[in-house]
């Protein structure tokens, strides 16, 4: 029999791998254990001369034509049995990929070992068999190959480091993970690299309290070491310590003045915390920085949005458009601010620029709005049915849309035909639900609303709208005021804060005779956010409770800021006709 070098040309050395029958992605050709590529180079292997026997031969055959098939777990095998009888660390490594990627580990395991003593050098063997081992909580064996990856990695340590912690941070037990890594940072205390991987891996998963001693001691080695005050500055994120996170960010920026990632970590922390003004100062410094940066100069368009600065926004969309960057959000965003100008033909001319992304169907709906006050809602209804929808979410949210067109001009039967068959459709959809037991409310229809609402809380038991939206009505519109305290005090549990809940609850109250609580809901309801129909409550219960004055203040304030709300002007009229 002919003395062949393996593996073959038909599925080894130079061989791209076959994607599997019915699946979208190929078996990967790198180790798949992580997901940084390793970064080591490759030690050289040594591949044994071995006989071309038939068994062999049947191997190698059925280990790609499974892979081919999409039967990963029997590829897997078989190549792990041709490489223990050929010793070729190419067909371990082949193994070990497939049978990662089938998520196959006891097969992976295997493999990786074979690979790991057929290549004792190699550091991506090492990278695997480590990976495998922590996946199947063998951290303790682990602890060997994670040393290697440390000491022998390029530059230091530091990518080695990285890609422990990228290791250990998929182990399941945690309070292990941070074990190992503490084995592995104790003789290298004074590496700055490894006090990092340890904080590094402690904010992973999520031991904050252990991440920022963790940073203080790094930190003490190099105080204004820039990573280690931007990871500070996370930690202290997720501990709540807002202002001192900021404090972190600043301390590294004033290191690194002209670090560009920094600062616009500060800048989006900003965002975060809703600091909008102090945030659009730093877009602003890194637009100077940065001037060709179409993410920069796209922020920077929608904080002078957020700030009422249309001109300024203004501005930064037409450059990106015109310089064909981020053209469909900036299409998108110069619409939004005609018609915040009251420009309507304007803002439909931007709208219908907007191609096929991610603002494609919300440039569509727009349009549709501005054509309903324009032509008509036959038109507005005519154009929605010809928008082109890529899915069946699309489609949904077109549905939805054309009944709170039909709804907002109060066509509340024509909407419940769109309800009734867009549900056909797209059965038992918690969205379509409650927007047919809104529009049925409208009707009158107290039954039908009741029936939707409680499809949605047999699918969703705690869905917060549901349980408000029916408690409120039964409230209001029936005298099951104690069923309706149920399930208001639900969502209320649900949801403390939400001042349409709290409006609710004081209503509830106010239905059950409970005044002085109802005062207290509404009261709250109404400083957490200006409604004119809480106001109208509010008013309604201090006229019941006596105090008239008070309650005429409360409306005539309210209908100063909204003179054509008709509830409000309803309650005004029973309760205090001249």
């Amino acid at each position: 029999m002919k003395r062949i070098l393996l593996p073959l040309a038909l599925a080894l050395s130079g061989c791209t791998a076959v994607a599997p029958r019915d699946e979208a992605a190929p078996v990967p050709e790198a180790a798949p254990v992580l997901e940084d590529a390793p970064i080591f180079s490759p030690a050289p292997e040594v591949v044994p001369p071995v006989e071309l026997s038939s068994g062999l031969l049947y191997q190698l055959l059925v280990g790609e034509v499974s892979a081919q098939r999409g039967e990963l777990e029997m590829s897997a095998h078989a190549y792990h049995q041709a490489a223990a009888y050929t010793r070729d660390p190419r067909l371990a490594r082949r193994a070990t990929q497939i049978a990662v990627y089938a998520q196959d580990y006891t097969t992976g395991l295997k493999a990786a070992r074979l690979w790991v003593e057929l290549s004792p050098e190699a550091l991506e063997a090492q990278q695997s068999l480590a990976a495998l081992l922590i996946r199947q909580g063998h951290a303790d064996e682990a602890l060997t190959h994670l040393e290697k990856l440390i000491s022998q990695s390029r530059d230091g340590t530091a990518h080695g480091f990285m890609l422990v912690t990228n290791i250990l941070a998929r182990e399941q037990d945690r309070r292990r993970a941070l074990q190992a890594m503490e084995t592995l940072v104790e003789p290298r205390s004074d590496d700055p690299n490894a006090v990092f991987a340890y904080a590094n891996l402690a904010y992973l998963v999520e031991d904050f309290p252990l991440a920022e001693q963790q940073i203080e001691r790094l930190l003490a080695l190099q105080p204004r070491l820039p990573r280690a005050l931007v990871l500070k500055a996370n930690v202290l994120r997720k501990l709540g310590r807002d202002d001192e996170a900021l404090a972190a960010y600043r301390t590294a920026l004033g290191a690194l003045p002209q670090d560009h990632a920094l600062r616009l970590g500060y800048a989006r922390m900003l965002v975060d915390l809703e600091r909008l003004p102090e945030a659009r100062e730093q877009f602003h410094l890194l637009g100077r920085q940065l001037p060709d940066n179409a993410d920069v100069a796209y922020a920077e368009g929608l904080l002078a949005m957020q700030a009422g600065d249309l001109e300024q926004a203004e501005l930064h969309f037409k450059r990106l458009f015109t310089l064909g960057q981020r053209v469909d959000e900036a299409a998108y965003a110069l619409g939004q601010i005609a018609e915040q100008r009251n420009r309507s033909d304007e803002a439909l001319q931007w709208y219908r620029q907007v191609g096929e992304g991610n603002s494609y169907l919300d440039a569509m709906v727009r349009s549709a709005v501005l054509i309903n006050r324009q032509q008509g809602l036959a038109a507005a209804r005519a154009y929605l049915r010809g928008i082109e929808v890529q899915d069946s979410q699309q489609e949904l949210r077109l549905r939805l849309v054309e009944g709170e067109l039909l709804r907002d001009a109060g066509q509340r039967d024509a909407a419940q035909q769109v309800y009734d068959a867009a549900l056909l459709e797209f059965p038992d959809n918690i969205e379509l639900l409650y927007a047919r037991a809104m529009n049925a409310e409208g009707l009158g229809r107290i039954d039908l609303l009741e029936r939707d609402l409680n499809a949605i809380l047999k699918q969703e038991p705690d869905n917060v709208q549901a349980l408000n939206a029916l408690g409120y009505t039964l409230a209001d519109r029936t005298n099951r005021y104690r069923e309706a305290a149920e399930l208001v005090r639900r969502a209320y549990d649900l949801r403390p804060e939400d001042p349409a809940i709290i409006d609710s609850m004081g209503w509830v109250m106010y239905r059950l005779g409970r005044l002085e609580e109802a005062e207290g809901y509404l009261r709250r309801a109404l400083a957490k956010h200006f409604d004119a129909e809480i106001a109208a409550h509010l008013g309604e219960v201090l006229w019941a409770r006596g105090r008239k004055d008070e309650a005429r203040q409360v409306w005539q304030d309210a209908l100063k800021r909204t003179p054509d709300h008709s509830l409000l002007k309803q309650v005004i009229e029973r309760f205090d006709r001249p």
